[in-house]
């Protein structure tokens, strides 16, 4: 039963991701924001990429593994374009914070580095485990200082009462919450050996209930750029 409520949030996750990339396209963000838009439109591919394959597939489990990877790099690009509607008012902010999101993502490199050292990779099964340990250390580490990259500039935003932009605000609360989300599925992931099949299921549902509305929520807030600061913001971008 749970594994069929698991299947049709599947689907309506990815329907929902699908009104996100559509609604960025209707308004034209994808100008603004790139690397949000980017984001978007690989998230409706592995969506489809796991419809596709099946949930619980080895395949699809090693997809989402190797996914991480790209997720590892690409949440910090993300977290910066957030920002781009008003990026001659954080220009200075962006770059103080940026030194604690890049050394976050050293340490997590180097941890997960070490950490392979210490797995034998013999055998292909030890090589998957070395690698699946690397892409969740990247992934935790990656996920982490990029939500803390955001809760500082919302905290020096609010302390100097610099006004945010609806889409900065949109897109800030959208990834904060689902940065949350990777990580307390990052963490599921970690003790899921030890957890049976029907707590695994109610996590997902939960998680996918949560993601579900989350997409709702930003789909509904999102809000065309006025043309004056999307032509300020290509102008910055071309130089």
């Amino acid at each position: 039963m749970l594994e069929h409520v698991t299947h049709w949030l599947d689907i309506v996750g990815t329907a929902a991701d699908t009104l996100l990339v559509a609604r960025m396209l209707q308004l034209r963000l994808q100008r603004t924001y790139l690397f949000v838009a980017l984001a978007c439109v690989l998230a409706v591919f592995f969506d489809g990429v796991q419809l596709w394959l099946g949930t619980n597939s080895p395949e699809n489990q090693r997809v989402f593994l190797y996914s991480r990877f790209l997720y590892a790099f690409l949440y910090p690009m993300v977290a910066w374009d957030v920002f781009e509607e008003m990026k001659g008012k954080v220009a200075q902010l962006r770059r103080l914070a940026v030194g604690r999101l890049i050394s976050g993502l050293f340490f997590a490199a180097l941890f997960g580095f070490i950490v392979s050292l210490f797995v034998s990779a013999d055998n292909q099964g030890e090589q998957q485990m070395m690698g699946a340990t690397l892409a969740i250390i990247l992934w935790a580490g990656s996920c982490t200082a990029t939500l803390a990259f955001l809760w500082t500039l919302q905290r020096t935003l609010k302390a100097q009462s610099l006004v945010r932009p609806n889409n900065t605000f949109v897109w800030m609360t959208f990834y904060e919450l689902t940065l949350l989300a990777e990580i307390v599925a990052c963490f599921g992931g970690v003790v899921a050996s030890f957890l049976n099949a029907t707590v695994q299921n109610i996590l997902s549902i939960c998680l996918l209930t949560y993601g579900i509305a989350i997409t709702g929520w930003c789909v509904m807030r999102l809000k065309r750029i006025h043309s004056d600061v999307s032509t300020t913001a290509n102008a910055d971008a071309s130089s």
